[in-house]
């Protein structure tokens, strides 16, 4: 007997989809005081500005993970059979909801700004059609998918790193921020291996506190937001890399070696073109 593909369940998709357009649309058409708050951490004042933008980003990345599980959970092979848990694959739909709310409120006019929105609800709708396909190696279209949702992550990456970067915020700020950004992304990077969640959960938060270390340092040094945004990445695709192929059993010198070339021929390519 022939084996059913799973299938996405398409109406709890358009839910997703027409709940983000709702919250978008609302958000656009009704402005929201400034609420500026001061605080003295570690011995120096910081501030905090929650604005309308800011608020429309939560909500927006939390309903497309909440969505995402929402959908998710509806695989046939949910949760018992599934060979990593459903959270890690809340991550990226999140992120990318919450990155794109931000990137079309900056939008110059109500043309590009609906144009943008249309195509935000495209690429979410494809990455958790793609998350779902990714679950299951009876999908046909399980690689690419997985191959898919490998690029967005490190894109993703680089939007949020060089984002942040490029707010000049204390490394405080910056640092925490990238450090939580870049273990959420490597929990749907790493969540591929066969291996507990916990080594995968304990792994992710390493890889993000040494992001967020060289976040520190590199507040230190006179780069420019480019220039900081792809060492950042540069360094996120090292960490992750390696310790994902630790995770699978297949590290070894040869990988080692190749990781080693990739980051010199990386790190020269940048500094040429600074």
């Amino acid at each position: 007997m022939e084996e059913r593909v799973p299938r996405l369940n398409r109406d709890r998709l358009s839910v997703l989809i027409a709940l983000i357009l709702l919250t978008s649309v609302l958000f656009r058409f009704v402005q929201l005081p400034q609420i500026t708050r001061q605080f003295h951490l570690l011995g120096s004042p910081l501030e905090v500005n929650l604005t309308g933008t800011g608020l429309l980003v939560a909500l927006v990345c939390g309903l497309t993970a909440m969505g995402a599980f929402y959908i998710l959970a509806a695989h046939p092979d949910a949760p018992d059979r599934l060979p990593r848990p459903l959270y890690f694959s809340w991550v990226l739909p999140g992120l990318l909801g919450g990155m794109a709310a931000y990137l079309i409120e900056l939008a110059p006019n109500e043309v590009v700004w609906g144009g943008g929105l249309l195509l935000a609800m495209l690429f979410i709708g494809l990455t958790v059609a793609a998350e779902f396909a990714a679950l299951s190696p009876r999908h046909p279209a399980s690689t690419r998918a997985r191959l898919g949702l490998n690029i967005l992550a490190y894109l993703l990456a680089f939007l949020f790193f060089y984002l942040i970067y490029r707010t000049r915020a204390r490394s405080l700020v910056t640092a925490t921020t990238i450090t939580v950004v870049a273990s959420l992304i490597a929990l749907d990077l790493l969540g591929v291996a066969e291996t507990r969640a916990t080594r995968v959960v304990l792994y992710s938060g390493i890889i993000g506190l040494i992001v967020g270390e060289m976040t520190w340092a590199l507040n230190y040094w006179r780069v420019d937001n480019w220039t900081a945004g792809l060492l950042l990445l540069l360094f996120f695709y090292l960490t992750t890399g390696i310790a994902q192929q630790n995770l699978m059993g297949r590290l070894r010198p040869a990988v080692l070696l190749e990781f080693g070339f990739v980051t010199v021929a990386v790190l020269a390519l940048i500094l040429f073109l600074k």
